[in-house]
């Protein structure tokens, strides 16, 4: 979750805006998860079946996060790699990590300890879940520690991958790359399969989510790399890149894959995809990799996916993205404490505004408040440093 920058050093807005459907894609999911009246029972012609994939694929979020980090973190790094230069600064990169991911995190973490059982998400803690969310390593052995909030299970995911891309450096050439990628994919398979064979028939979100922990979300991962490197690659032999309209056929080649693999996979599934089916196996490899061709698409220019999240309410929704991850469902939860039961005959779509409104507000403070002033801090010491 960092922002991009071109070949010729401009900001990627899109790559932003992707972001911000990524979270937003995750609060629609839950929304209907919380909701489940919201499609209609799928009984509407055409309006149950456009609300299918908002609502009901929405988790996909989560891979665009994946992929997205991988993509953006190794830029840097593949541009070294490539170049033969010295490798970038690790204190700075990791310095830039914990400042983009622990404050706002602290501080939801602080005001739901402080608040206690006033949040519908709060749990009694001992010394050692306690010490799990002040070190964000709920998935560090196989039997997690339950969240406070429930989808910051994520975050240690990609702490997983911060903590393993600089040794990754020195992979990050074509010719060593490729066995690596392939490496990575084969542990993806052979880790999902294990938790398929072991823990497919377990009840409870944690059999859910064993899949997803890093060794299972690692091909996600890589293949955004993967991208980095072709884009990196391009950059340092001054390859030109492909043409406008190739690029604008790559992004909707990316949608159109990732939109056939859950519909027509996924969905077709059903329940039996959480519980060792085999799509559920390779789910990495298959989305990842349009997902993959997507960000370098949009990271190259193009037009089409320019047009679709450059816009100012898509852009703004990458922009707090991440405090929209954090608060979403909290927030939702709090909404159905604070009115009560009125709160569960209310019409859905009464609630969506409502709870759109309410999250969006939420995690607009806590960016303002908590994240932006460390993202001038950051400026501010790499301005002085420099």
């Amino acid at each position: 979750m960092t922002a991009a920058q071109a070949p010729e050093g401009q900001y990627v807005a899109s790559l932003t805006g992707l972001r911000g459907i990524a979270a937003f894609a995750v609060f629609l999911f839950h929304f209907g998860a919380l909701n489940p009246g919201i499609r209609l029972d799928m009984q509407v012609p055409m309006i149950g079946s456009a609300l299918q994939f908002p609502l009901g694929f929405g988790f996909a979020g989560v891979d665009i996060f994946f992929v997205l980090s991988g993509f953006l973190l190794t830029l840097p790094f593949a541009q070294s790699a490539l170049a033969g230069e010295a490798r970038p600064s690790l204190r700075q990169y990791f310095k830039r990590r914990f400042l983009r991911v622990f404050p706002a995190y602290y501080a939801q973490l602080f005001i739901i300890l402080m608040a206690g059982s006033w949040f519908i998400t709060w749990k009694p803690q001992t010394v050692a879940t306690f010490a799990a969310h002040l070190v964000m390593f709920f998935n560090i052995r196989l039997y997690p520690v339950e969240p406070m909030v429930g989808v910051w299970w994520t975050l240690p995911v990609e702490m997983g991958f911060y903590l393993l891309l600089p040794f990754l450096q020195p992979l990050l050439r074509p010719s060593r790359w490729v066995p690596t990628l392939l490496t990575g994919v084969l542990v993806s398979m052979l880790y999902r399969n294990w938790v398929a064979l072991h823990f497919g028939s377990a009840a409870g979100a944690g059999a859910f989510l064993l899949p997803s922990l890093l060794p299972g979300s690692l091909t996600e991962f890589l293949l955004g790399a993967s991208a980095a490197i072709i884009a990196q690659y391009f950059a340092v032999s001054q390859k030109p890149r492909p043409a406008p309209w190739a690029l604008d056929l790559m992004f909707v080649l990316g949608i159109a894959l990732s939109v056939l693999w859950l519909d027509q996979v996924v969905l077709a599934a059903a329940e039996e995809y959480w519980l060792g089916h085999w799509s559920m196996i390779i789910a990495p490899l298959a989305l990842g990799l349009p997902l993959a061709t997507i960000s370098l698409a949009l990271y190259w220019g193009s037009r089409l996916g320019a047009f679709l999240l450059s816009n100012r309410v898509v852009y703004f929704l990458g922009v707090i993205s991440y405090s929209l991850y954090l608060w979403h469902f909290v927030v939702m939860l709090q909404l159905q404490f604070l009115i009560g039961e009125s709160y569960s005959s209310m019409s859905n779509w009464f609630k969506f505004p409502l709870a759109t409104v309410a999250v969006i507000l939420t995690a607009s403070i806590s960016y303002y408040a908590i994240e932006k002033p460390f993202y001038k801090l950051k400026a501010t010491r790499q301005a002085l440093i420099s």
